[in-house]
C-alpha cells in the first residue's frame, strides 16, 4: 500500500477534475489511500434543476481524503510549495501528482522537496494567460520545472506527449500515453420519456435534431468556428438545435472570454440563430443530455484528448470532432464517426450535414460502433489500471533507489 498526493487547484467537475477522480478512485480499488489537496471549489451556476453534489464532496464520498489549502489559488507564492509540502509529509505521501495547469509546478517541487516521484498528469496543451509579457514568464518557470523535477509527465493523447518532447525539451524517457476515459460500460442510461422530456424542454421540434457541445465557453474550444458551421447547416434548408452545454470559467482569462462569449452571441442575433443554438449554461445532467440528443459535435482548436467526446461515444451518439487531439489508432471516418480538420469552417458543416442527411438506423448504428471503439480503447477500467501501475512502478523504483547500497 502506498499513499497517493494529488494536487488539484480548481475542484470542479471539468475534464482534468473529473480524471483526477476517476484515477483516485483507481488508486483506492488497487488498496492505496489518496489524498487530494485542493484549492477553493468554484461556484456554479448549475441550470439543470436537478441536486449537484459539491466536487469535493464527491472524492470523500469515494474514501479519498481532502484537504483544502487556498494559497493554490495563487500558485507563484514562495509559501504554497513550504505549505503543500507539510501535507504531504504529514500525509507519509509516496508520490505527488499534479493535475491541473496552475499546480503541478507546485506538485513538483514539492516532490523534489521530499525526495519523491514527480508525476504529472497532463490533460491538455499548453496555453500560458496573462498580459505583455506575463505568458512568457510563466512557461520559463512552467519549463524549468518540467526539465528539473519532473520523473513522468503521463500525457492524455500523442499530441500532449509530442508537445512535450518538442516545446519543453523533456526526455522520450519521462513521457508516456495514457488516454483519458470514462466508465463506457456503465454509462448511465434513462427511459424514453425522460429523454423526451429533454427534447420538449429545449423545443426540439419532430422534425428537427438535436445536437450538442459540451465545454466551457473558452476560445480554445472554437465555438466561433461551430456558430458559423451550424449557420451553413441552418442556411442548407436542413432542420436542428444545437445545445451547447458550458460556460464562461473562472479564472485568469475570465475578461477575455466573457467578451467572447459576447461576440458570439451576437453573431447568433445578428443571423438569427439564438433560438436554434441555445447556451444552456453549466448543467448536472450531461448523461441525459447526450441520450437524448442524435448527434454530438466538437469543434476545438486544441484538447489534449477531449472527455466530452469519450463520454458522447460512451452515450452512443455519433460524434464529429475535430483533429485537436490527433487521429486516434484505428478510428475510421463514418464507422466510429468523422474527424475534421480543426479551424475548417466548411469541412465541421459538412460532416454535419452528412449525418443529418442520413436515415437514424444509420446514425444509430455508427453510434453503436463508436461506442464499441471507445469500450475497447477509452474504458476507465482500463486505463485507470494502467495509469496506477506507472506511479507504482515509479515509486517502487524511487525506493529502491533510496535504500542503502548493501541492503535487503
Amino acid at each position: 500500500m502506498s499513499r497517493i498526493v494529488i494536487t488539484l487547484c480548481t475542484p470542479d467537475f471539468t475534464g482534468a477534475s473529473k480524471m483526477a477522480k476517476f484515477y483516485a478512485d483507481a488508486f483506492v480499488a488497487a488498496g492505496h489511500e489518496v489524498l487530494v489537496i485542493h484549492g477553493p471549489e468554484p461556484q456554479v451556476n448549475d441550470q439543470s434543476g436537478t441536486e449537484l453534489t459539491s466536487f469535493v464532496i464527491s472524492l470523500r464520498e469515494s474514501g479519498i481524503e481532502t484537504e483544502l489549502l487556498p494559497d493554490l489559488a495563487f500558485p507563484l507564492f514562495p509559501s504554497v510549495i513550504a505549505k503543500t509540502a507539510r501535507i504531504a509529509a504529514g500525509f507519509g505521501a509516496d508520490v505527488v501528482i499534479g493535475v491541473n495547469a496552475r499546480d503541478r509546478a507546485v506538485a513538483l517541487k514539492t516532490a523534489t522537496r521530499l525526495k519523491l516521484p514527480g508525476v504529472l498528469s497532463l490533460q491538455n496543451r499548453h496555453h500560458f494567460h496573462g498580459p505583455l509579457f506575463v505568458p512568457r514568464l510563466k512557461e520559463a518557470y512552467y519549463r524549468r520545472a518540467m526539465q528539473n523535477d519532473l520523473t513522468m509527465a503521463i500525457c492524455s493523447s500523442p499530441a500532449v506527449e509530442e508537445e512535450m518532447r518538442e516545446r519543453f525539451s523533456v526526455s522520450s524517457e519521462r513521457t508516456c500515453v495514457v488516454y483519458n476515459g470514462v466508465d463506457v460500460i456503465n454509462f448511465p442510461d434513462f427511459s424514453d420519456n425522460e429523454k423526451q422530456q429533454v427534447r420538449e424542454k429545449f423545443q426540439i421540434g419532430p422534425d428537427e435534431l438535436m445536437l450538442v457541445n459540451v465545454g466551457r465557453i473558452d476560445i480554445q474550444k472554437g465555438l466561433e468556428v461551430l456558430t458559423r458551421a451550424f449557420k451553413e447547416v441552418i442556411d442548407s434548408g436542413r432542420k436542428a438545435k444545437l445545445i451547447q452545454v458550458g460556460d464562461v470559467h473562472d479564472g485568469p482569462n475570465a475578461v477575455q472570454m466573457s467578451a467572447y462569449f459576447s461576440s458570439l452571441k451576437s453573431y447568433l442575433q445578428e443571423n438569427n440563430l439564438a433560438d436554434r443554438f441555445i447556451f444552456a449554461g453549466w448543467r448536472n445532467d450531461c448523461p441525459l443530455l447526450l441520450r437524448a440528443a442524435d448527434m454530438y459535435v466538437h469543434s476545438a482548436q486544441w484538447e489534449g484528448w477531449p472527455l466530452s467526446v469519450v463520454e458522447a461515444m460512451g452515450a452512443a451518439l455519433p460524434v464529429i470532432m475535430t483533429d485537436c487531439s490527433g487521429r486516434p489508432e484505428g478510428f475510421i471516418d463514418c464507422e466510429h464517426g468523422i474527424i475534421v480538420p480543426r479551424n475548417d469552417v466548411a469541412a465541421l458543416a459538412a460532416a454535419m450535414k452528412t449525418f443529418i442527411d442520413l436515415p437514424a438506423q444509420d446514425r444509430n448504428e455508427i453510434g453503436q460502433r463508436g461506442r464499441q471503439f471507445a469500450t475497447d480503447h477509452f474504458e476507465i477500467s482500463r486505463t485507470g489500471r494502467k495509469f496506477v501501475e506507472i506511479v507504482e512502478r515509479m515509486i517502487e523504483e524511487n525506493k529502491a533507489a533510496r535504500e542503502p547500497i548493501g541492503s535487503s
